[in-house]
């Protein structure tokens, strides 16, 4: 997918029943050993998508050698699972939505030179905490188990919290 004629998105397919990790096995050859990797252009994709038409999942580039476990299935709001690739497409894909992934919904980890991508739970979470604090004088918190990524959305959210103008400060504290 070529945004302002740069590949951010990079979908790679596979015909039905093969396993969707050969895609990312493929992608991981072509970051490798491919004219694309040689050149520096793998270097503008934020986002791959992989599939095989029954099975869809998307991860974020990275400097680091790939991990297939970093693969997430899109979901919709009620956490019901998105993996066809037709409403993958028509969800995750969408022009507004894809935009607002790369935008609001990846974070740099400027000390390990990663990029990361949230996970959909985590991007419902961002979006219902801001509504709140937006719309409403309650507050908010963030609840999810351990190693779910509870960090990472608190630190998204108040990124995204510092941008609004309404809000003058923004207090992130940890229990580490």
């Amino acid at each position: 997918v070529l945004v302002n004629g740069l590949p951010l998105v990079h979908i790679e397919l596979k015909r039905r029943g093969v396993p969707i990790r050969e895609a990312f096995n493929q992608i991981d050859r072509y970051q490798r050993d491919s004219f694309w990797a040689s050149s520096g252009l793998y270097e503008f994709v934020q986002i791959f998508v992989i599939s095989n038409g029954v099975d869809t999942k998307y991860y974020a580039n990275s400097d680091y050698n790939p991990l297939y476990s970093l693969t997430f299935f899109w979901t919709d709001e009620h956490n019901k699972r998105i993996t066809k690739l037709a409403d993958f497409a028509q969800s995750f894909l969408n022009p507004n939505h894809l935009l607002d992934m790369i935008y609001n919904y990846m974070i740099i980890n400027d000390t390990d030179k990663n990029l990361m991508i949230m996970r959909p739970y985590q991007v419902y979470a961002t979006q219902k905490l801001i509504q709140q604090a937006l719309n409403t004088n309650e507050g908010g918190y963030i609840w999810h188990t351990t190693g779910s990524g509870k960090t990472l959305t608190s630190f998204k959210c108040g990124q995204l919290l510092a941008k609004q103008p309404s809000i003058k400060k923004v207090l992130f504290v940890v229990d580490r």
